[in-house]
């Protein structure tokens, strides 16, 4: 340990010394010209030169600076799952998963380890669990209703992140209830991952089987379009042979589609066009007919509702290559419940290809397609890409009254863009040359920009400046724009009317970043809200309150639990309060079930309103939910949320442990699949290596009791000795 003496006085120490000095040679002369030269007057002066001394070390406030160094031993995790599949065995002769989890908790290694490393311990089913011993792994059950492996895997990684480990060693049969394919499993990972292996290879009698295991669909259409449905099916012991596919719309046979599975199984993913010509409710059931010998038929099939609307507020947001401000802006879009957006991409070849939807909206985006629209939303597309006579159709429609978001990027505000373009002469600003300025630059609301109508709601939220990555170079602002939000003092966000319409730019291709910002996340989608509402023509006609009804999950399997949340919307939605709201869930058998929900902590006094009730599904199949309130003495109702339940788990579904999993996990991270023998082995001769850190203490060596005490001790001996002597 190395010491340091510090000194913090502020004052310069030349000040302090002559003070002292010369306030000590005062009291001495005073002692030495007014006073008696006995033993007791030698002793005051004596002990008034002391406090004088006591006096200048604190006013120099001295402070002892040590460093040493400490061995930094880096961690060790033990994750392990304790779903109910890790008590299922192939044969009663073989020991269960979790069986073969208690012997490998009592190795000789789960004593060394922690010489070496700290060692965490967590489990995880559907959730995962707090922190623990290898002795209190002993102790539980494998008895939970889901697995979520990848979740819980990379919440440990996070919570551990910056850290230095030297291994994971994962005890699990590698299922995951929620995932669909094994793909994730050879992402990169902080750390070596050995994972064990429970049971013996090829010990399961494999028994015929199929399932569609998800449904994938647009929920919210217009009508007129075309959408697309994503099934994933999966098999196992079809010996590769064919099995039909059927799609039922209302119960009735729309499409049947052939597959083929491989013998030894897998999965397949297959896509059904949806024309939706009328307004209405649709279910959608896809079904796999069960094949000779299966046995499980619970899983065969799966609903999914689709909504049809002829709603008028139609958003064409046009995109270039896809990026991250295309992902966070789409979701963002199809959030907001009082809008229906279409997406156009770049295509790999230029050209421009519709998501998901066709109909009477085509690749051209002539005058008469974008009349349908009230807002449109422009990428990063050069003038090239986007071609003149879209251009010039963009436009016409901004000048007969639609809104245009020029949200930009590289391209888009290059010379070659959107100045190069004929929308040239919309752009609210003049872009200056160069690159984009990159940083973190933190972003601000002008003067303008806190009382404009389309940042309302965002300036209510606003708790401290969020920062953007990013902004594009401009020389000047066009006459009759408003620059309304700034990044370092550089235009960000710039708003100006154009014929009858209204032009908003965003100069950063990071405004997407708000969405990662810790404790700010609603501040994107708020901006865009209330971007989107300012910009529609005809935002005044939108209803004083709605109710928006979703939930977490849109498919669940038996037994586990959804959480609804219902949101007060519409132009009046901050007037709204606390009031009560309510859902009632109408289950497949015809049960009317209502619930209250209460308002969330977290809404409160934070923008509109949100409810939340729990439904734990007790019977399988499509439920329906909507929720309703009083709001000023009018009732209020969401429209219908369907959720469908699977009528099984797949927790208890006899089946091998997934090795392909395990084993992608291992190489992928670098670290081994092992067989339960060879644990011991393996992490006893890991190479676990300490570091040193070197910390830095600091301790005041003058504020403490027995300095300042000395001080007021000397004080008042002084002043007792003085009246002993009756000295004024």
């Amino acid at each position: 340990m190395i010491h340091e003496l510090l000194f913090e006085h502020t004052v310069p120490q030349q000040i302090i010394l002559g003070g002292v000095i010369a306030a000590a040679i005062i009291a001495l002369l005073t002692f030495w010209r007014y006073l008696p030269r006995d033993r007791s007057v030698l002793l005051m002066a004596g002990m008034r030169l002391l406090f004088f001394l006591v006096l200048a070390w604190c006013l120099f406030r001295p402070m002892d600076k040590r460093r040493q160094s400490e061995q930094l031993k880096p961690r060790f995790l033990v994750v392990t799952d304790t779903s109910a599949s890790m008590a299922l065995a192939p044969q009663k002769a073989i020991p269960t998963r979790w069986s073969v989890v208690q012997e490998v908790l009592k190795q000789p290694w789960a004593q060394e380890i922690p010489l070496k490393a700290e060692m965490d311990c967590y489990t995880f089913d559907s959730v995962l669990g707090s922190k623990m011993t290898v002795k209190q792994l002993a102790g539980l059950e494998a008895k939970g209703q889901g697995t979520r492996l990848r979740d819980s895997l990379q919440q440990v990684c996070d919570r551990y992140r910056g850290q230095p480990l030297a291994g994971i060693l994962l005890l699990s049969d590698g299922l995951d209830t929620r995932e669909l394919t094994d793909d994730w499993a050879s992402a990169s990972w902080p750390a070596p991952i050995f994972s064990v292996r429970l049971e013996p290879p090829n010990s399961w009698e494999e028994t015929p089987d199929v399932r569609v295991m998800r449904v994938d669909t647009p929920r919210r259409v217009v009508a007129g379009w075309q959408s697309e449905l994503t099934a994933v099916i999966g098999a196992n012991g079809t010996k590769g042979e064919p099995i039909n596919v059927q799609l039922y719309e209302n119960d009735k046979l729309l499409q049947e589609m052939p597959t083929q599975i491989p013998a030894g199984g897998g999965t397949r993913e297959l896509k059904f066009q949806l024309d939706h010509k009328a307004i209405g409710s649709y279910v959608y059931k896809v079904r796999v007919p069960p094949i000779p010998r299966e046995v499980n038929i619970d899983d065969n099939e799966f609903s999914i509702t689709v909504d049809v609307t002829d709603t008028k507020n139609r958003v064409l947001y046009v995109e270039g290559v896809p990026r991250f401000d295309f992902k966070f802006l789409k979701r963002a879009l199809e959030k907001n419940k009082e809008i229906s957006p279409i997406v156009l991409l770049q295509g790999p070849d230029g050209s421009l290809m519709s998501m998901g939807h066709a109909g009477t909206v085509n690749l051209t985006m002539a005058h008469e397609q974008l009349a349908q629209f009230k807002i449109v939303v422009l990428g990063n597309l050069d003038a090239h890409t986007l071609g003149d006579e879209r251009a010039k159709a963009l436009v016409k429609f901004v000048d007969e009254g639609g809104s245009l978001i020029l949200l930009g990027g590289d391209d888009a505000w290059s010379a070659r863009g959107f100045a190069g373009s004929p929308l040239k002469d919309l752009v609210p600003v003049q872009m200056g040359s160069g690159e984009a300025t990159e940083g973190k630059l933190n972003v601000i609301l002008t003067t303008e920009g806190k009382t404009h109508p389309a940042l309302q709601a965002v300036a209510q939220k606003w708790a401290k400046p969020m920062p953007v990555l990013s902004i594009y170079p401009t020389t000047d602002s066009s006459k009759g724009a408003r620059v309304v939000m700034t990044a370092d003092d550089k235009p960000l966000v710039v708003t100006q009317p154009y014929g009858q319409g209204k032009v908003a730019a965003i100069l950063s291709n990071s405004l997407w970043r708000w969405q990662l910002e810790p404790g700010q996340k609603e501040e994107y989608q708020t901006f865009w809200d209330g971007m989107i509402q300012w910009l529609m023509p005809q935002a005044s006609k939108v209803d004083a309150f709605n109710l928006d009804l979703s939930a977490d999950i849109e498919q669940m399997f038996l037994g586990e639990t959804i959480v609804l949340s219902a949101r007060i919307g519409g132009a009046q939605a901050s007037k709204a309060g606390s009031v009560p709201v309510s859902v009632q869930i109408q289950t497949p058998d015809g049960r009317k079930i209502p619930f209250p929900m209460p308002q969330a902590a977290s809404g409160a006094g934070k923008g509109p309103a949100v409810f939340n009730a729990e439904y734990k599904a007790d019977v399988g199949g499509m439920h329906n939910a909507v929720a309703t309130a009083t709001i000023d003495g009018r009732p209020v109702q969401s429209g219908p949320f369907s959720f469908f339940v699977k009528p099984f788990t797949p927790e208890t579904s006899p089946r091998g442990q997934n090795e392909a999993v395990l084993k992608a996990l291992a190489q992928a991270s670098g670290g081994q699949f092992l067989e339960k023998e060879r644990v011991n082995e393996v992490l006893m001769g890991l190479n676990i290596r300490t570091s040193e850190e070197e910390r830095v203490i600091y301790q005041s060596l003058w504020d403490s009791p027995f300095i300042l005490g000395g001080l007021i001790l000397l004080l008042a001996l002084d002043w007792i000795m003085r009246k002993r002597k009756n000295m004024a």
